[in-house]
């Protein structure tokens, strides 16, 4: 039979695998953690991107706007909306990075949830106002081209601005719709992670 000292080994043997599990338990949680802030850095990007982006965006049309063939009211409009869909997108999609490394995986969970939820609904009204943003610009750049003497530089730009903006219009509808999926997809990949450390 075993005596004293052969159990005290036994039991001190045991303490080393049980200290090594449970390190190897933290290495794996910081590791799955560093995954998922990974993950959701591009989206961080992303963001940082459309801020930057606003100033390109209105100089590109501020020609049109100085032709006379849309209105300043419709720049004014175009900059409101812009700039209110850059915060929409900030307020839903920002996580600071304490939320994976540090945070309550549950309560993150159901954040990525709400968010998923809150971007669907964005991208239905932002479509419903991008609809009326580019039935407004065709009404002026159809009117301008209307009014404007046959083959003169008005109404050859006018007609120009409209097919650059149709054709933009689907180009960017379309990268859109991909940059949504491809978001709503980053949040499944980590519900999927944070459900397997959860129900470990």
């Amino acid at each position: 039979m075993p005596n004293e000292f052969e159990f005290d080994d036994m039991r001190q043997q045991l303490q080393v695998l049980k200290n090594k599990l449970d390190k190897q338990e933290i290495v794996n949680d910081r590791l799955m953690r560093s995954s998922m802030k990974s993950k959701m850095s591009w989206i961080r990007k992303y963001l940082i991107i459309a801020i930057f982006a606003i100033p390109f965006v209105m100089f590109c049309l501020l020609p049109m706007t100085m032709a006379g063939t849309v209105s300043w009211w419709w720049y004014g409009f175009t900059f409101l909306m812009i700039t209110a869909d850059v915060v929409a997108d900030w307020y839903i999609n920002y996580i600071p990075n304490d939320a994976f490394l540090k945070g309550n995986l549950v309560e993150t969970a159901q954040r990525l949830v709400h968010m998923k939820e809150l971007r669907k609904r964005s991208l239905i009204i932002g479509f419903a106002v991008l609809v009326f943003w580019i039935g407004w610009m065709f009404f002026e750049l159809y009117g301008s081209a209307s009014s404007a003497p046959s083959g003169s530089d008005t109404q050859g730009m006018s007609i120009a601005f409209m097919v650059g903006a149709g054709i933009g219009g689907v180009i960017g509808s379309i990268l859109g719709l991909c940059l949504y999926f491809k978001m709503q997809r980053t949040n499944d990949d980590i519900l999927r992670q944070i459900e397997e450390i959860t129900q470990e």
